[in-house]
């Protein structure tokens, strides 16, 4: 594997972060500051998750993708998400439609 190959990976994590700004309201960098609020906390640990779920990237490389997050915060963010969409159909409908967003461009 190249450099190449870790930019690919780079713009993907970069798109799935554009992706989730743009259906909750935010920019890029409120996904990635250290905001607690709800309104923030959600919507980066979707991106996270997707990021996981998307992306061959490592739990460390996603992490400095979101403000330099330690490898146990994007694992609490991954596990939040995956109980979530087990739990809330509303959340399930919403990684769907990310989902489907993403991979068609």
């Amino acid at each position: 594997m190249g450099a190449g190959d870790t930019q690919v990976r780079r713009s993907t994590i970069e798109s799935i972060q554009r992706g989730v700004t743009d259906l909750f309201g935010l920019s890029t960098v409120e996904l990635k500051e250290k905001n607690r609020t709800q309104a923030v906390t959600v919507p980066r640990q979707l991106a996270i998750y997707l990021s996981k779920q998307m992306t061959d990237a490592s739990l460390s490389e996603i992490g400095r993708h979101f403000g330099g997050l330690h490898h146990p915060s994007v694992m609490h963010s991954i596990a939040k998400i995956d109980k979530l969409r087990r739990i809330d159909p509303a959340m399930d409908l919403i990684v769907n439609k990310l989902l489907k967003r993403l991979k068609t461009g």
